[in-house]
């Protein structure tokens, strides 16, 4: 059951819980408060989903594993944010497991909805409806442009976009290791450190331990 505080707050994060009027109990009663520390395994692959999980605080990494265990970033979801995934599991025909993992990049709280519960919410309100149908837009476009750049883009230019984008420029340092980094990047991490070290032989990034300079953007 969640407590005033926590309704409140998620009424500030997710805008549709205001409009749910005769169901707001029915949110309150069965949905249930979690926390996770940064590096919990929050959902495994080819799991059933237990419910849908709507993030207060703290950042959550989608990815997918691949047999031989590497693995890709497909996106990540913060405050104000669901897995579209999930959802996508839940609403579908029968019980489908979960096609890829979830992981606690931060220290995460989030809301978790229990499935009937989530379904009954869906269904009985546009507003939900509305907030589902703009996260799944939002998520399918950062999917579809990762695929573009894997397909299309070599890895050091998806590489330096990354780096740009991470430092807004070279503004602001990038705290990460090379094995984060081939994770977002979809690639091995003896191919980031590579990469790295001939930026920097070149004099466009600094390198220290978990930290990238970028010098010249």
């Amino acid at each position: 059951m969640l407590d005033p505080k926590t309704l409140t707050d998620m009424k500030k994060a997710f805008p549709f819980v205001r409009d749910l009027r005769n169901s707001e109990g029915l949110l309150r009663s069965s949905a249930r408060l979690h926390q996770f520390d940064a590096g919990t395994v929050i959902m495994d692959e080819n799991q059933n989903c237990s419910g849908v999980i709507f993030v207060l605080s703290g950042v959550i990494r989608i990815l997918k594993l691949s047999e031989e265990g590497k693995e890709i970033t497909l996106y990540r979801i913060s405050r104000g944010e669901t897995c579209v995934l999930t959802v996508a599991c839940l609403l579908g025909t029968g019980d489908v497991p979960f096609p890829v993992s979830a992981h606690a990049e931060q220290d995460a709280t989030v809301v978790l909805i229990p499935v009937e519960t989530f379904r009954r919410l869906f269904f009985e309100s546009q507003s939900v409806q509305k907030f589902i149908f703009s996260s799944m837009s939002a998520k399918f476009y950062s999917v579809l442009g990762l695929l573009e750049s894997i397909t299309f883009k070599r890895t050091s230019d998806r590489l330096k976009d990354l780096l740009i984008s991470k430092t807004a420029g070279g503004t602001y340092p990038l705290y990460a290791t090379h094995e984060s980094i081939a994770a977002d990047l979809g690639t091995a991490r003896e191919v980031v450190s590579r990469l790295l070290k001939d930026m920097e032989s070149k004099g466009i990034v600094s390198l220290s331990r978990g930290k990238i300079l970028l010098l010249k953007p």
